[in-house]
């Protein structure tokens, strides 16, 4: 179920500065309406809609839960809710200036109401109860706001006593038990407000935060993936070259609700390869092996960084909570990684061994050779070529390529990962601001692999990721199996902020500040799009995060695509008997206990989206937990009887003689895949794809 998000002080940490400069800011957010113009495939204009949706926008994101602003500071702003166009064009700091001054008035505000609403224990049997949507009033006095205040530091105390409940029901009646918790959590969260209200005295803060959420939210009201990047964030979308120092392969960020979440996995780390965690998933716990665990539920991310930095163990145990709810604890190590002296794949692929050896290789992410991008030999699509190859070796006789969880990355890895399963030809088609639409193709004759193959997707599967599964669907050249994909099928580029780069020129310019825009709309072989509609599965399985999750349909600035003239020139093969392994999925999903409590699951959760409003006393909030408790509990410890066993290839057994922690991170993700339900189904339709 989708939490509240406390947006208590989601600004706080940013906000007492003390000078009120923002030019700078003006310049660069008009810098980035030159930009869209110049490059984006859908360019807005900026007239006074614009300036409306922009105003409506900012309020949102710097006061998602209008917790911080009030009815008499929306009236103070909407002077300028029509007018921001012409401060942007004009470089004026007249709503910046005003806004800022009422926020920092209304986050000390907030801090002083969350001290008062501390310093008293809660009553959790009192009839209260918190509003989860449709809650869209500014609190009309510091009194109204209070009483919001009080409900949400409540729900978030409440909301960590019942997680540990739930988990250990047996303690749900020792009121001391209880008791001890709440004070030590409400105290938690009245001492983090005072450390973040210390922490935003911190000169010069105030305006660099105001003026890259202006500039963001700028910039997002083009479309989802149009971003405004500050350096250092560009810094971390693309890694420098040069060898890579020993880490354990993933980076951290802060989410709306201020929790710590991984925001990306490097290619070639031990994260990237586990096949255990994904961006996206919330860090619950880190532990160094001999120390004590670090619980971050409620840890600023530059504790956890701080706590990682320090650490002079090369292992770390990592408990990650997955969007389902479920938890992992996986082993991670810390490594050098992609270099020229580690021989490591980054990716992996595994021997499925049953009545058929069928090969198994995940991709988490569709990277590209940063250091050699002119010859692409580090590529995602390469390192794949070679592990076909390995276990080609191995007699394998159908291929199971998991894409789920894989948010994108690069189109030509997609192109080029397309080009190892057909016979070259075309591939996808791209549409700029041309007219004509561009074919993106496989330029190699021949196959690497060319028997059967299944492609497993999911709701998280977006971009790159899309682009690949539907040209294999498109050409019959592998069956789709999981459920709908994301939707997104747009192209981005990341250009300097300086309007006089071209597409030509623009890689060799340096900036303090980038803007990625979106700059292309990519379609499939027959003229439809994945965009808004994501690639729909040959084969359906029901999943645990089909109703959980926003898609791109969903996001406000999505825009939609009308579909243009198929390709002329690629020749689908014959349709392969999809229908009857429909019906073998059926009756595998039919007769599971693990998918029934999957259906179940989906319907419960459903139900409770609808919710607008839930009780703050104990025992509700703990029925509800103890409830999705359950849930968690069965599909973690589910066991399935397997119809393989996990195996490596010959040339990865010789690598994991040599190393006791490989060995180790090996095991954990072979026991991953064996125990997987979907991989279970997939391995069985690939053997009906196989019989001859």
């Amino acid at each position: 179920m989708k939490s509240v998000s406390v947006m208590l002080f989601f600004v706080a940490t940013m906000l007492l500065g003390h000078a009120q400069d923002f030019n700078k800011a003006m310049q660069q957010a008009f810098l980035i309406t030159r930009m869209v113009d110049k490059f984006h495939i859908q360019p807005k204009p900026l007239n006074d809609a614009f300036s409306q949706y922009l105003f409506q926008q900012f309020i949102a994101t710097a006061d998602k839960d209008q917790l911080i602003f009030q009815a008499d500071d929306i009236a103070t702003l909407s002077v300028f809710r029509n007018t921001l166009d012409e401060e942007i064009l004009q470089r004026k700091t007249n709503f910046l200036q005003t806004a800022v001054a009422i926020m920092k008035k209304r986050v000390r505000e907030n801090d002083s109401l969350v001290q008062l609403i501390c310093k008293t224990p809660f009553n959790f049997s009192a009839p209260d109860k918190i509003v989860l949507k449709d809650d869209s009033a500014f609190a009309a006095s510091i009194t109204a706001k209070q009483q919001k205040l009080y409900k949400q530091v409540k729900w978030q105390t409440l909301d960590l006593i019942t997680d540990i409940l739930a988990e250990f029901p047996e303690r749900t009646t020792q009121k001391k038990l209880i008791d001890s918790l709440e004070n030590v959590f409400r105290k938690r969260i009245q001492t983090s407000s005072k450390k973040k209200m210390t922490a935003a005295q911190v000169p010069g803060r105030n305006e660099e935060f105001i003026s890259n959420l202006f500039c963001k939210v700028l910039a997002n009201c083009y479309d989802p993936h149009t971003v405004f990047l500050p350096e250092e964030e560009k810094e971390n979308f693309d890694e420098g070259v040069g060898q890579t120092p020993k880490r354990f392969g993933f980076e951290l960020d802060e989410d709306e609700n201020g929790d710590v979440v991984i925001d990306r996995l490097q290619p070639g780390s031990s994260a990237f390869k586990s096949g255990a965690i994904n961006p996206g998933d919330k860090i619950v716990a880190i532990q160094e092996p001999g120390k004590q665990v670090v619980q971050t539920g409620t840890s600023a991310m530059l504790v956890v960084d701080s706590v990682m930095s320090e650490m002079k163990a090369d292992k770390l145990l990592v408990t990650v909570k997955k969007p389902d709810g479920t938890t992992r604890v996986v082993t991670l190590y810390k490594e050098r990684f992609s270099t020229e002296e580690d021989e490591e794949d980054i990716v992996q692929g595994y021997v499925l061994k049953g009545t058929k050896n069928i090969g198994y290789i995940s991709i988490p992410d569709f990277y590209f050779d940063w250091e050699n991008t002119n010859t692409g030999i580090n590529g995602c699509a390469n390192d794949v070529a070679k592990e076909i190859i390995k276990l080609k070796k191995e007699n394998i006789e159908g291929l199971i390529i998991d894409i789920r969880f894989n948010g994108g990355g690069s189109l030509q890895e997609a192109v080029d990962l397309s080009g190892i399963f057909i016979d070259g030809g075309p591939v996808a088609q791209l549409k700029t601001k041309e007219p004509k639409p561009y074919t993106l193709k496989d330029v190699n004759s021949g196959r690497i692999f060319d028997g059967p193959l299944l492609v497993m997707v999911n709701g998280y599967s977006a971009s790159a990721s899309e682009t690949f599964s539907a040209t294999m669907q498109d050409y019959n050249r592998a069956v789709i199996a999981g459920t709908t994909t994301y939707g997104k099928s747009t192209g981005q580029v990341i250009f300097p902020l300086d309007t006089t780069v071209t597409i030509e020129t623009f890689s060799k310019v340096k900036a303090d500040n980038y803007l990625k825009i979106t700059t292309s709309a990519l379609y499939r072989l027959t003229g439809t799009t994945a965009q808004q509609q994501g690639v729909q599965p040959d084969v359906v399985l029901p999943d645990l995060l089909q109703s959980i999750g926003e898609k791109e349909k969903d996001k406000t600035t999505s825009f939609k695509l009308t579909s243009i003239e198929p390709n002329k020139y690629y020749k689908p093969l014959a349709t392969a008997g999809k229908e009857k392994l429909t019906q073998v999925a059926l009756s595998a999903t039919d007769t599971s206990t693990y998918f029934k409590k999957v259906n179940e699951y989906v319907k419960w959760y459903k139900s409770m989206e609808q919710l607008k409003e839930i009780s703050l006393k104990l025992d509700d909030m703990l029925l509800m937990k103890k409830k999705q408790q359950e849930y968690i509990l069965f599909f973690e410890e589910y066991q399935p009887a397997s119809v393989f066993t996990v195996d490596n290839h010959q040339l990865r057994k010789q690598r994991l003689k040599a190393s006791e922690w490989l060995t180790e991170s090996d095991e954990e993700t072979k026991e991953l895949i064996s125990t997987d339900p979907y991989i279970q189904i997939c391995y069985q339709l690939v053997m009906q794809m196989a019989t001859k």
